[in-house]
Order: structure tokens, then sequence, then C-alpha cells
């Protein structure tokens, strides 16, 4: 690479958007590392939990300082076109699974396996764009285009299968645990998960129509998104209970982290576990404790008559029904719970609350005071709560109403 002070008119335009792109990214990343709203920053790793991460997305964009040096260099040009359709799916793939906390087992190490690998690839690609004078890329750029474009394809394929998964299991946890769609803590989350696919389709639009012109004005776009995405998640998303004091939280976590271990080896114990019975002939045989007809049947009135009772409170939780049965019948009710889904159950009762009230009610009674009177939060959660519910079997809680 020769760099060069003299820069052709459109040259110096095209280093001047991409040097604000970096400038943007260095601070965002500055001010994301160093800024926590008080008194989050007293349990950072919780309400931020991909602090680092997100960190190192917006101050990656450095890499693409040697393209500042010298735009019109063909081996560069190279190299910045690849590092969207490379640097985008990584990095989106890597905040996300830190955001969810999915580092376990395997998932962890894969997730961290294809970090390295895909930032090991940039860092190379810049590496020979800046040192190597024999024309690396430009010589054979359509194999190389090919190469940069499979390896672009496979870890947006992998983001998007990753982004499926990772909503059904938002979806799943907030309908378990939640009744009311304001108080699930991963719905900032959950609306922003394929936001970058909007990224990944500006960085192949520039890789496609090879134009400085529109890597231009894509920086600037991305310049301005980086400050908006930074303003959407300096002040924590992530909340467990918004409307209580900390100390309440903190309690009502306790004891919906006790009641769940709790739960979990009850089942194990109780339900799940297998005792090795020695047979006649020496042989193991395994047998298993069932369900009694005569138990479940206990559970399911138990849990109803609780929910009936309590569906009114706007944000109660499973693990404040799970709390009102009677300790020997906590992973009974749980399994039942699971089985019906919590946000179902509760919001069932709701909408035919609903329904009654708007029949009797006076017409002068709108629907969001109706939905309101019925532990919806708003009409929008009403509406909500029913496109979930269309195949719901209302004859369960009938006469519970």
């Amino acid at each position: 690479m020769g760099i060069s002070i003299e820069f052709a008119s459109p040259d110096i335009f095209y280093a001047l958007a991409c040097f604000t792109y970096i400038i943007v990214g260095i601070t965002c990343g500055i001010i994301r590392w160093c800024h926590m709203c008080h008194p989050y920053d007293k349990q950072a790793d919780f309400f931020y939990p991909a602090r680092r991460q997100v960190t190192f997305y917006f101050a990656a964009t450095v890499l693409q300082f040697p393209y500042i040096l010298c735009p019109h260099d063909a081996d560069l040009w190279f190299y910045v076109r690849s590092f969207g359709i490379i640097y985008y799916p990584m990095c989106a793939a890597m905040m996300f699974h830190r955001y969810f906390r999915l580092g376990h087992g395997n998932r962890n190490w894969l997730s961290r396996f294809k970090f390295s690998i895909s930032i090991g690839l940039l860092v190379v690609l810049m590496l020979l764009s800046l040192f190597h004078t024999d024309d690396t890329f430009s010589r054979n750029q359509l194999v190389w285009e090919c190469v940069m474009g499979g390896i672009s394809l496979l870890l947006t394929m992998d983001f998007v299968i990753e982004g499926r998964w990772l909503n059904h299991q938002i979806d799943n946890y907030h309908t378990q645990n939640y009744s009311n769609d304001s108080d699930f803590p991963y719905a900032f989350a959950k609306k922003v998960i394929y936001q970058p696919l909007g990224c990944f389709l500006l960085m192949w639009i520039v890789f496609l129509t090879d134009s400085r012109m529109v890597k231009m004005i894509v920086d600037l776009l991305l310049a301005a998104w980086m400050l908006l995405i930074l303003c959407m998640i300096l002040h924590p998303n992530r909340m467990i209970h918004s409307t209580e004091v900390k100390e309440k939280m903190e309690k009502l976590e306790a004891e919906s982290l006790q009641l769940v271990q709790k739960e979990a080896e009850e089942t194990e114990n109780q339900v799940i576990a297998e005792d090795m019975v020695e047979g006649e002939k020496g042989t193991s045989v395994k047998t298993e404790r069932q369900i009694q007809p005569e138990e479940w049947d206990t559970v399911r009135q138990e849990v109803l008559t609780i929910v009936s009772r309590r569906y009114l409170e706007p944000s109660l939780k499973r693990v404040e029904v799970i709390g009102d049965v009677r300790k020997s019948t906590h992973s009974l009710a749980g399994k039942f719970i699971t089985k019906i889904g919590f946000y179902q159950l509760v919001n069932a009762f709701r909408i035919r609350h609903y329904e009654q009230l708007i029949q009797d009610a006076p017409a002068a009674m709108s629907q969001e005071m109706a939905a309101e009177k019925c532990g919806f939060k708003n009409r929008w959660a009403l509406s909500n709560a029913r496109k979930r519910m269309k195949d719901f079997d209302y004859s369960l809680i009938e006469k519970y109403l």
C-alpha cells in the first residue's frame, strides 16, 4: 500500500466519511464503557450484561482506519468492503449471546470460536492489505469476493438461526413467568433482535455495488445509527421489577430463585427421579413414580382457584402463584402452569371478565377503562393477549369465573 497525502477530490470525502464513522464508533465505545446510570452501576454485570461486547462493537470500527490513509488503494478497498459483511454478523451474534447469558457448555465454546475466527480473518485481511504489495486481492478479485461472501452468508445464517431460537426462548420465558406484556423484562431486546439485519443489508449493498460513493453514504448512516443505539442502551432495558424499590426487587428475586430451585429439586426427587430396583434375576429395572389423576386434579383446582382470586392484579407473576399453593405441591403446580402457560392462564380469566363487563357495563365505559378493570394495564395489553390466545380452550376456567 502506498500512502499518499494528496487525495483526489472524491477521495477526501470518502476518507472523511469513514473518519466520521470511526470517531463516532470510538466515542460511543468510550461512553458505553464509562457511563452507567445510578444506582444500576452497583450491579453493572446484571443490568449491562453485554457492556464489554457492545464497547468492542463500537470501538472495532477503528479497524477501518487504513482505508482513510489511502481510499483509492484496490486492496484496502476490498478489505473495507469485506469488513462490513463479516464484522456485523459476528458482532451481533456475540452481543446477543452475552446479553441473554447463553454462555454455557457447547454454545459458549462455539460462540467464542466463531468470534475468534471472524476477528482473526479481519485482522489478516487488514495486514495483507497494508503490507503486501502484489495486489493480493485485486488480481483474483472474483475468487476472493466469493470466499468473503460465502463466509458472510454462513455467519448471517447462523445469526438468523440464533435469532429465531432466542426469539422462541424469550417468548417462552415471558409467557411462563409474567401475565402482562409491559412486565416482560426482555421486551426491548425482543424488538431489536432482528435490527442488525438492516446493517447486514447495507453492508451487502456496499459489497455488491463496489462503489466508494455508496460506502460514504452508508458510513454516515451507520454513524447516526450508532448514536441512536447508544441513546437506547445507556439506560438499562433489562429490568426485573421496574416499579419496586431496590430492596423489594432483590427480595422478590431471591424468593423466585428459591422457589425455582425447590421446584426443580422436588420434580427431580418426586416425579422424574427413577428408582433402581433389583429384579429377580439380578437385572436392574427402572421404575418411575407416576402422577396420580387425583393428585393432578387437586393441583389443577388449587392453581385455578388461586388465579381466579388474583388475576385482577396487573403484574401477577408465576412465582407469586406458586408461592400461594401448598409447599408439598410446588413442583406439580409448576408442571401444570408450564403445561398451560402462565400468561395464557391468567389472561384467559381477564378476557372472560372483560367480555362479561362489556356486556353489562354502561355505554359510557371506554375499552381502556374496561381493560384496566379486568387486570390489563391498558387496551393494548388486552389486544395482545387476544392475539396470543386464539386457540386457548376456555372450558378449563369456566367453572372458576
